[in-house]
């Protein structure tokens, strides 16, 4: 097996450790904003009342995070692409709500994160352009911690036995925050002994305005089955935003279930330390209408 194919599979490994270990993210959480719309709101002799939704969830993701953290006393970086490392959940928490007055509603969204691992004698790391020496070897500490909060107004354009379409316009917070601490074993090549051991931090404090749109279809002969739909871009504080999610709903008396697939990126406009981060998996939610 050679290097490359050696990574990759090392890369697959670490992504379903990942996404094994966001299960707790199952336990409670509320995504309204992105579950099947109860044939209650689609309903135009209701369209003058307040509704509500919650919806309880989990989501399970793949995180893809590339960070570079400066070398003490070089202009070298340790390069790490994090989502080879993170194995461990230490908190997850979400919430949301969704409420709606005719054809006015908004929403909020929010998401906590805290991963972590250690990671003894790997070599998934780079040193800038200087390459890694055979005999060289690091052991690696990192963690990440995130925040990211969406508020958005919304506006009703579409409202019929099969379709509800909202615009929407509003922001997205990110705060993240990701640590390494590292002690290389063996050869360091041309880095000074003061590079050996060390740690560092990359962080984004962002605000970002979005737009978008989000729905869903109902068909079948009594309108149980639907097909929801989001998606949401924007950009500011030199970050580019956008999340897109998608699949399938079934509607009861209480409210419906959904399964849906989402995606949430963050990319920087100008060079960052932290380069793009990315989170890309299932959702199963169980959403309460009133």
């Amino acid at each position: 097996m050679n290097a490359q194919t050696s990574q990759c599979s090392h890369r697959r490994h670490a992504r379903l450790r990942a996404a094994a270990s966001l299960l707790v993210l199952a336990a409670v959480g509320l995504m309204p904003a992105l579950s099947a719309a109860d044939p209650a709101v689609i309903a135009t002799a209701d369209s003058d009342t307040w509704k509500f939704a919650a919806t309880v969830y989990g989501w399970f993701p793949t995180i893809h995070n590339t960070v570079n953290f400066p070398l003490l006393g070089t202009t070298q970086n340790i390069s790490v692409d994090a989502n080879q490392l993170y194995s461990n959940v230490n908190l997850g928490a979400t919430g949301a709500f969704d409420v709606h007055y005719g054809d006015f509603g908004a929403f909020t969204d929010i998401i906590y994160l805290n991963l972590g691992n250690k990671k003894s004698n790997t070599r998934d790391f780079s040193l800038g352009n200087i390459g890694i020496p055979a005999t060289t070897t690091a052991d690696l500490q990192i963690t990440l911690k995130s925040w990211l909060v969406t508020i958005a107004p919304e506006y009703r354009i579409v409202t019929d036995p099969n379709w509800t379409v909202d615009l929407l316009a509003g922001a997205r917070y990110a705060e993240i925050s990701t640590t390494l601490s590292w002690s290389f074993t063996g050869s360091i090549g041309p880095l000074p002994p003061a590079s050996r051991v060390g740690g560092s931090e990359a962080s984004i404090h962002v605000w970002t305005g979005i737009g978008g749109i989000k729905g869903q279809y109902a068909f079948g002969a009594d309108k149980r089955w639907s097909v929801p739909f989001y998606f949401d871009a924007g950009s500011g504080d030199s970050m580019r935003t956008y999340q897109v999610a998608g699949g399938v709903g079934y509607s009861f008396h209480w409210g419906e279930i959904t399964a849906l697939w989402r995606y949430l990126d963050y990319k920087p406009q100008s060079n960052a330390r932290l380069q793009e981060i990315y989170f890309d998996g299932p959702l199963i939610g169980a959403t309460l209408r009133w």
